[in-house]
């Protein structure tokens, strides 16, 4: 059935777009990962909203603030954006339940792989969350657009190798184990187009 709404691909930031560094919080750190380009230019083709969606909880635990992550994130999207691969919008979660900083310890509902950055996009647009994919380096990623009726794809790059040996324990399977963000995206050229 053909549906007004927008198609999305909820993409990780840290280990999926980028090199996984621990708590991003330098420049000189940011290293767009191979075929990150590609992948975005070919989901962008196959007529998905593209949003990222990050837990930054580097925030809560006082390594960095909301404004730096915003700041290092425009470099992202500047250094993607210079290649004709810029993403669509960008949100980001501050919380952790075990927060050094107080105001950031909270349980949340914009933590993956709770839906909250889901919503947030929802309300700015008109999503089809069945024909939506999460992927990322984490189950959470895989979880977070599954648990609401989309797809979910296991990157191995960033955390990806290890977070693979959990997907059974955690309750859900990816829909699709990718090797990196353009294999991931080729599987849903072949498989959701």
């Amino acid at each position: 059935m053909k549906t007004d709404k927008t198609k999305a691909v909820f993409l990780d930031r840290d280990g999926t777009l980028v090199d996984e560094v621990g708590f991003l919080s330098r420049e000189e750190d940011i290293k767009i990962l191979p075929n990150t380009v590609e992948a975005i230019k070919l989901l962008r083709e196959l007529g998905y909203l593209l949003v990222v969606v990050s837990n930054q909880s580097g925030v809560a635990r006082g390594f960095l603030t909301e404004q730096r992550v915003m700041e290092l994130n425009e470099e992202i999207f500047r250094k993607l954006e210079a290649s004709n691969a810029r993403p669509d919008m960008f949100f980001y979660c501050p919380h952790h339940p075990d927060a050094t900083v107080d105001i950031y310890r909270v349980e949340c509902e914009c933590r993956k792989p709770k839906p909250g950055m889901i919503a947030m996009a929802q309300e700015l647009i008109d999503i089809d969350l069945s024909r939506s994919i999460s992927i990322g380096d984490n189950i959470s990623d895989v979880q977070m657009c599954k648990k609401q009726g989309g797809k979910g794809i296991l990157v191995l790059t960033g955390y990806g190798k290890s977070e693979l040996q959990k997907a059974g324990g955690e309750g859900v399977e990816p829909d699709f184990v990718a090797g990196d963000l353009l294999d991931a995206a080729l599987w849903i050229k072949k498989n959701l187009n």
